[in-house]
């Protein structure tokens, strides 16, 4: 199990310890407001109330012993740097920084940090170019023209085997996974959304209604299958 600490529980803090918790990883909460500790009880393993810019109090939590620590501690720019700087003096060699405007961001990347993400710019740009994409709910960027990414289904696929599609001959496309939305007799609400997907489905499985498709392959290629009625 993997162990994440993470210092401010404000949005960005909240959402990515739970997410964390909630992919199987053991998080510590790090922030001074017990409410926002309280809401956060119910996926931290450890909530810690105090000081962030205390060197010693950030040294008794073991960070070290982590395998990543997550500065989210607001917008001011002078706390996220004091708190990047004490975890630097710490010797914490993962650290992944928040960064909440351009200045932010080249001042963490001087100091040293190497993971730092910039939610604006980031979701910015990944919004863009998923509104410019046609029927693509999500994608990632692998190496080259090949990307992995969430396509809703053309309605001619729907009801069809794999295997009768013929998606690798036809589009040299590979269908990863089938992610099942609200509606379809697969989805349940109280699972998590991994635990709604059927990875890596057989020649046999029919393409159902109220679902996703994951592909891999060609961003050119994919384009093919998303401009199919």
């Amino acid at each position: 199990m993997q162990k994440y600490a993470v210092i401010g529980l404000g949005n960005f803090g909240m959402h990515m310890a739970k997410s964390l918790a909630e992919y199987g990883s053991e998080v510590t909460g790090i922030d001074m407001d017990n409410t926002k500790l309280a809401q956060a009880a119910d996926f931290l393993k450890h909530p810690a109330r105090g000081d962030v810019t205390d060197l010693s109090f950030l040294e008794s939590l073991n960070l070290k012993e982590m395998d990543g620590v997550l500065v989210s501690a607001g917008t001011d720019l002078g706390l996220n740097i004091l708190v990047t700087l004490n975890l630097k003096k710490l010797g914490i060699e993962k650290i992944i920084v928040c960064a909440y405007s351009e200045n932010h961001y080249k001042i963490i990347e001087q100091i040293g940090v190497q993971e730092i993400i910039f939610p604006q710019r980031d979701v910015a740009a990944w919004l863009g170019k998923k509104l410019s994409m046609k029927n693509v709910l999500d994608y990632i960027p692998l190496a080259g023209e090949y990307v992995v990414m969430n396509v809703k289904p053309p309605k001619s696929f729907v009801g069809v085997s794999i295997r009768d599609l013929q998606i690798g001959a036809r589009f040299q496309c590979q269908i990863l996974g089938i992610k099942y939305l609200e509606g379809n007799e697969r989805w349940n609400p109280d699972m998590p959304e991994w635990e709604n997907m059927k990875i890596a489905p057989t020649a046999n499985e029919v393409i159902p209604q109220n679902s996703v498709l994951l592909f891999l392959g060609k961003r050119s290629d994919l384009k093919k299958i998303q401009e199919i009625d």
